[in-house]
């Protein structure tokens, strides 16, 4: 179903945080005002009096800001529209200048000096701050002069203004090609392409995967060298910061934000490659099933499963969801049916649509999913993955108070894979079908390799591109398109018989240009999160409720460590390779 067919109550509305869009505006225009009074603070942090109603006005600023951005979210339901372009560019004028105003903080707040700041949180009942300077003071060796941090603050609008770019070709200038299936043309949709991946005929379909699969790519790769230049530009971004506030490594420098050592992505990487003889083994489960002389990476998707056509309506999927995470608790359920709520979660694919999926929320603001529903199996894990987001922060704001209500993105993904954990339990352990446990095992496996493996592979890639940079080599679009099928190869795809033909697509994976060094958090909180669901089957079934509370009111790795998950310790990692092995031969038993 398209969203413009769809019932309203499948899709947002935003009119309980703003009647319309000048309300909006009204908004940022208070939020402004905000800025302002923080700057006129400017020179004066270090009285006491002064330092505390800063305080209290960034709380009142972040907290407003929360609510216009979740307005500005409309841009992502249909990026062509002209209202929503201009929300998503004044909010980003705003942010703009807000960074601009506010620059002069950091070497403010870096002269008052940490033992009188925290004398005055104590004396003043600001105790919650602790955590928040805590952290700040330990950035301080990266804070440039008070000149310098305001020019960088002015020259990263034009800076930036390069990676929006990528969201204009990737999706508000994307189009849709058409292919023949089933003796009609048809617009390749994200569901009719994974309908054609996973379910057409494995031999007489081959070349049409493959057709299929260049076609979905095309506007990736008919753009290859746009972009290729965006992410050149970004790159040298990075480098230059790196450079200029004299960070080790452009690794050190995104890792720093979630106090993670480099050598754990490192060890990562290390260890997804030791371990990929589970992902070949997989493979070659499929081409021996269909026993396909030439295996490609377009059939890697095949299902195995035969007449298993199960389709999942919204009200079906929703209904799964709230059965398979019961286990974890009243509480839990009632923040579910929160998260739930009509209008919080738009649910259908549409025409300049953002694809994918996402929740955000926070700070009081009810938090919102965005799906692009399919009907598939893989939208009902969409779900309990995104919905596992939205009750984390309802936790989180329940539990903690400002600021400490804001858990950082390393701590995000381990709430929402653990549902899918629960989900694949539920479903599998209340089927008899041998042809739905065939499709729930495939899947699952497909998800957790994908997760892990996948997610290394796209790690090492960016991880390796940087260094290029680092190096001062030059980046170009086949020095990219070679350096990621090299990677393939080093994660599994040199057993594929297309594993050298041209590999553009690289740039659909949107994390490398909107959020760099992100997709190795979906590896190791996968990691963290079936450490916790292991303990979960084990009776510690408090440790996954307990770090939802937490938020973000300790170091992550620390708050990991408080409920059994140790990243420095190998053996946190092994369980889920044996998980993964276990399932295939499970999968290979049910076949014979």
């Amino acid at each position: 179903m398209k969203r413009k067919n769809a019932d309203n109550k499948y899709k947002w509305d935003f009119s309980n945080l703003y009647k319309n869009t000048q309300q909006w505006k009204d908004e940022i225009k208070k939020a402004k005002d905000l800025c302002e009074s923080i700057y006129n603070l400017k020179n004066t942090l270090d009285i006491k009096e002064n330092f505390l109603k800063y305080l209290n006005l960034k709380k009142e600023k972040d907290l407003l800001i929360t609510k216009i951005s979740q307005y500005a979210h409309l841009f992502d339901i249909d990026q062509a529209n002209n209202e929503n372009q201009e929300l998503s560019s004044i909010l980003y004028n705003f942010y703009q200048e807000s960074k601009v105003k506010s620059s002069f903080l950091l070497n403010e707040l870096k002269a008052i000096g940490e033992e009188k700041v925290f004398v005055w949180l104590k004396e003043s009942n600001f105790e919650n701050y602790n955590y928040y300077f805590k952290t700040f003071f330990k950035s301080t060796k990266y804070i440039l002069e008070s000149s310098q941090e305001e020019l960088m603050s002015k020259l990263e609008r034009s800076r930036n203004a390069v990676g929006n770019l990528y969201d204009s070709l990737a999706y508000a200038d994307r189009e849709t090609s058409k292919i023949i299936w089933q003796n009609k043309e048809q617009e390749l949709s994200s569901s009719l392409y994974k309908e054609i991946m996973e379910n057409s005929d494995p031999k007489i379909d081959q070349e049409k995967r493959k057709e299929a699969q260049k076609l979905y790519f095309k506007n990736f790769i008919t753009r290859k060298h746009s972009f290729a230049k965006i992410y050149e530009a970004i790159a040298q971004e990075q480098y230059e910061n790196k450079n200029v506030r004299n960070y080790k490594s452009i690794l050190e420098m995104n890792l720093f934000d979630d106090q993670v050592n480099e050598n754990i992505y490192l060890k990562l990487i290390d260890f997804g490659k030791e371990t990929i003889e589970s992902f070949r083994k997989y493979n070659r489960l499929i081409k021996k099933v269909y026993n396909l002389k030439e295996f490609n990476s377009s059939d890697r998707l095949l299902k195995i499963a035969k007449n298993y056509n199960k389709k999942f309506s919204v009200e079906q999927g929703k209904e799964i969801v709230k059965k398979a995470l019961k286990v974890l608790g009243k509480d839990y359920s009632n923040k579910l049916e929160i998260a739930f709520k009509d209008n919080l979660v738009d649910y259908y694919e549409d025409d300049n649509k953002s694809d994918g999926a996402y929740s955000s929320g926070g700070n009081g603001v009810e938090p919102i999913i965005l799906m692009n529903w399919d009907d598939t199996f893989g939208s009902v894990s969409t779900l309990a993955h995104e919905i596992g987001h939205s009750v984390h922060t309802l936790f989180s704001d329940e539990s903690q108070v400002y600021p400490l209500n804001n858990y950082p993105i390393i701590l995000a993904e381990v709430a929402s894979t653990f549902n899918e954990h629960l989900l694949f339990e539920y479903l599998y352990s209340n089927t008899n079908d041998v042809e739905e446990k065939k499709y729930l095992l495939q899947q699952r496996i497909f998800d957790l390799i994908s997760t892990f493996f996948r997610q290394i592979q796209f790690a090492d890639f960016e991880y390796s591109a940087h260094k290029l940079i680092e190096e001062e080599k030059t980046i170009t679009t086949e020095t990219l398109k070679n350096l990621f099928v090299q990677k393939q190869k080093e994660f599994g795809y040199d057993e594929f018989a297309d594993k050298d033909e041209s590999n553009y697509s690289w740039p659909y994976i949107s994390h490398f240009f909107q959020s760099p060094f992100y997709v190795y958090k979906y590896a190791i909180d996968l990691v963290a999160s079936f450490k916790l669901y292991n303990d979960f089957k084990l009776g510690y079934k408090n440790n996954i409720i307990n770090f939802l509370k937490m938020g973000g009111s300790k170091e992550p790795l620390e708050i990991l460590k408080e409920v059994g998950v140790d990243f420095l310790d190998k053996n946190t990692y092994l369980p889920l390779i044996e998980e993964i092995d276990n399932l295939i031969d499970e999968l290979e038993k049910l076949i014979k």
